[in-house]
């Protein structure tokens, strides 16, 4: 078995396989769009059943887009209306609840 000898004949060292600068920027890039597509599914979703529930979903999948520089506002805005809706229908149904038991 023979060694190498002298500088010439070493080899460079070779860095374990990380991703490429690139793909971790087109990964991100993937991951920015999904969260904001689901964000705007949530918050259509939630326009129409259980606002309460997916207005948080989408509030919390468009702020992970914009984390990822990807405008969310479709999304987002969705969300907060789905939130707000949901709790004033939530209010409503108690106090509803609340009168009806009181007679």
């Amino acid at each position: 078995m023979s060694y190498p000898q002298g500088p010439s004949q070493q080899q460079p060292y070779q860095y374990p396989n990380y991703p490429n600068v690139q793909q971790n920027n087109s990964l991100k890039r993937f991951q920015g769009s999904m969260f904001k597509e689901k964000a705007t599914i949530f918050g259509v979703l939630g326009f129409f059943i259980l606002g309460i529930v997916f207005g948080p979903l989408a509030i919390s999948n468009a702020r992970k887009a914009e984390a990822l520089h990807h405008s969310a506002t479709l999304g987002k805005v969705l969300g907060w209306i789905d939130t707000i809706a949901g709790v004033i229908w939530l209010l409503i149904f108690v106090l509803i609840m609340v009168n009806a038991g009181s007679r």
